[in-house]
């Protein structure tokens, strides 16, 4: 298996710039080497040592898809899997959104979120790392998806009225940078709609809470005031429920900050990794209700792909998936 090289220098915290950290683990959710630090100034977690640009662009164009999947390209379960995904996150969309967009989907995967938003009208470009999966989403849906990083992507300022991010900025080098990549991509007014891992979710076990990929893990204060100093009016945070992760709805302001100011969750964040044991974990009822669903997924997958007439093909499994949502 491929792993990322975590032996570079230490940097200061992404967020907020701080240099005093806390170890708060040093092990992956497979049992691997893995330094993940608190910023003692904000509260936020990261990877540190963090891997270099160079070293991250391979693993995600190369590795990140099959080590995640196990496939170069989805199979009908994922297929499914992200259809559903993607009609929740359409659902989250459609209140802000009234009328036919130009939209940028960063992370597209396998395409099925961006077909679906084509479906609805809407005119989709996407970012998609690997080179499988970006062929899959282009041949599979007719979508415009470039298989390329968003580091090494470009656009022209104000391009796009929407850009979403599910489960990307955790795997971004720098967060603040990117924000303010977005920030010039976007229309006047143009709305960013994200959603990332929460470090005070119960949703997985305290040994499986780091993922060597996850480069940081936002709390709620650090993910509002990124956004803030990037130049972003946040319309809306809530937690995912069931899984905890934080969906982040923010609006592009006029003008970017000059200054940012970062709150600290510090005490939270720590407070919550002392809290949260295997064994209150246990007592929770989590472990008991993921290993429950995790039984029963792939039954439920089965009967909801006969009762889609069990198509074979990605494009008919996700038309029948998604006509009701259409009509």
């Amino acid at each position: 298996m491929a792993r990322l090289d975590t032996s570079s220098q230490a940097k200061p915290c992404p967020l907020c710039g701080g240099d005093d950290h806390t170890v708060v683990s040093t092990r992956d959710r497979n049992g691997s080497a893995l330094r993940n630090v608190m910023c003692a100034t904000c509260g936020h977690v990261f990877i540190s040592p963090a891997p270099s640009e160079e070293e991250l662009k391979a693993y995600y164009t190369e590795h990140y898809r099959t080590e995640y999947k196990g496939v170069i390209t989805p199979k009908r379960k994922h297929v499914l899997r992200a259809g559903l995904r993607a009609l929740e996150r359409l659902s989250r969309l459609q209140p802000y959104i009234t009328t036919p967009s130009r939209v940028l989907d960063v992370g597209a995967g396998g395409g099925e979120f961006a077909y679906l938003l084509s479906c609805a009208g809407h005119t989709v470009t996407g970012i998609e790392p690997n080179a499988g999966y970006a062929e899959f989403a282009r041949q599979s849906y007719g979508l415009d998806i470039q298989t390329t990083t968003l580091e090494l992507s470009d656009f022209e300022s104000e391009s796009f009225a929407v850009i979403t991010l599910h489960h990307v900025l955790e795997h971004v080098a720098d967060p603040r940078n990117a924000l303010k990549k977005f920030w010039h991509w976007l229309k006047p007014s143009g709305l960013m709609i994200v959603e990332v891992p929460n470090a005070v979710s119960w949703f997985h076990a305290p040994r499986r809470r780091f993922h060597a990929a996850h480069l940081h893990t936002f709390n709620q204060l650090g993910l509002e005031d990124i956004f803030k100093a990037a130049g972003f009016r946040v319309e809306d945070l809530h937690v995912a429920a069931g899984t905890g992760h934080l969906n982040i709805v923010a609006r592009k302001e006029p003008a970017r900050a000059t200054s940012a100011t970062f709150r600290s969750a510090a005490d939270n964040v720590l407070s919550h990794f002392q809290r949260h044991t295997e064994l209150t974990h246990i007592f929770s009822g989590m472990a008991l209700t993921r290993l429950w669903g995790n039984a029963l997924r792939p039954w439920r997958e089965r009967k909801k792909l006969s009762d889609l007439g069990n198509p074979h093909d990605a494009r008919a499994i996700l038309d029948r998936l998604f006509a009701p949502a259409l009509m």
